[in-house]
Order: structure tokens, then C-alpha cells, then sequence
């Protein structure tokens, strides 16, 4: 029930607060978001409720047949932690078939999958970004949310979420070649790092995953 941690958070509450709303001990929710244990089905409908979560997903259910709620991050720190977005809104709702068009090209024979994007899509794969910032790489919208595939792999000339030396998550324009990768910050040309392939592996440039559609635009 990997998806409660994440509606959890979203909606402000500890585990032991979680806990006393339901009326059961933390322990229990520690061991639901672990899947080492399920709640009843009357706690699965009240999590449901007080989450505002669909309940398929309290057992790692698809949430309607053939659509994935997919979670929006705001924030990847370097440390590995990946902050829950809390802005109203900010929520992936997609398709089987979205996923499967959305895989990148180069991605496709790792996954088994023919040209025509047949077969099954790890839905753990995908997840969504907001930016709030104005100061983001073309086209890339502030106040959007935006779909990212994860890989590690660089895709020439395409946006890129990215952690530069120790810093927060980030989004740019990597164009690649034999000797490394070019780094575009921002939406200028003139602002460019780059960066030598033994620093894809020594963890100066850390790839997350790649922009592969801009799904929501915000106006808060």
C-alpha cells in the first residue's frame, strides 16, 4: 500500500495522528504503508475518506479500470527525500494508454515492449513535478505540473529533471555527446554547465528523469 504514505503526507498528518482518526495504534498504519499489513474494510473506508483517496488505491488497486492517480512532487532534495505537493489541484489522473504513448522511444526494448507501444506500462515509472518557478527551460510553464519518466539515462535535447552537485531537484536541457553531457539552465542558451561522463557516475549530475508532458498549467 505504497500510495497511503503519499496521501498521508499530502494531507499534513503524521502517522500517529492518522492513527488517532482512525482510532487504531500507529504501529498499524506504519505496517499499512510498509504492506506488511491491510486495515479492515471499514478502516480502508474511512482512510479512504479522511485521505481523500480513492479507495482502490488503499490496496494498491488502479483507482478506476485502466487509470493510475500518479503522485505530484514539488520538491526532490539531494538527500533522496521527495516532498508530496500540496498546492489544490496538483493531481495526475492517466490512462494505460497515456503511459504506454508517453514512454520515450529509447526506452521501449528495456521494457518489452514492440514499436506499436504494446504490452504492459510500470505505472511506478511515472510520476509528476510541479514548477513554480518562471525561470524554467523551454516550454516548460510556471505553475504546471509535469509528467516525468524516470531514468537515469540521458535523452539528447530534452528536458531533463536533475540533481546538479548536492543541490535540490532541478529541471533543464541536456544535449549529450560522445564526451559528456551539456547542461542548459534556466531558459537562457548563455547559462550552461557541462559536465564529462565519469560525473554521471561519481553523482556531480544526477538524473532523475525526463519531462515527457506538460499535463496542467496553474494560476494561483
Amino acid at each position: 500500500m505504497k500510495k497511503i504514505r503519499e496521501y498521508r503526507m499530502k494531507a499534513n498528518l503524521s502517522q500517529g495522528m492518522l492513527a488517532e482518526k482512525l482510532n487504531v495504534k500507529q504501529p498499524s498504519v506504519s505496517q499499512w504503508e510498509r504492506g506488511t499489513s491491510y486495515p479492515s474494510a471499514e478502516t480502508a473506508k474511512k482512510l479512504s475518506k479522511i485521505l481523500d483517496m480513492p479507495l482502490g488505491l488503499v490496496f494498491d488497486e488502479k483507482a478506476h479500470e485502466d487509470t493510475y492517480d500518479l503522485p505530484v512532487y514539488s520538491r526532490i532534495r539531494a538527500d533522496g527525500e521527495w516532498e508530496i505537493c500540496t498546492k489544490p489541484g496538483c493531481s495526475l489522473r492517466v490512462s494505460d494508454d497515456d503511459l504506454k504513448m508517453l514512454i520515450p522511444c529509447a526506452e521501449l526494448s528495456d521494457h518489452g515492449l514492440t514499436p506499436e507501444r504494446k504490452g504492459v506500462v510500470d505505472q511506478e515509472r511515472f510520476f509528476g513535478y510541479y514548477c513554480e518557478s518562471g525561470n524554467q527551460p523551454s516550454p516548460i510553464a510556471p505553475n504546471s505540473v509535469n509528467l516525468i519518466y524516470r531514468t537515469d539515462t540521458p535523452i539528447t535535447n530534452a528536458i531533463h529533471l536533475v540533481c546538479l552537485e548536492g543541490k535540490d531537484g532541478c529541471l533543464v536541457r541536456l544535449i549529450q555527446n560522445e564526451r559528456g553531457v551539456l547542461v542548459v539552465l534556466g531558459n537562457t542558451s548563455g547559462k550552461c554547465r557541462y559536465f564529462q561522463i565519469h560525473d554521471l557516475k561519481n553523482g556531480s549530475l544526477v538524473i532523475l528523469g525526463i519531462v515527457v508532458e506538460n499535463r496542467k498549467r496553474f494560476f494561483f
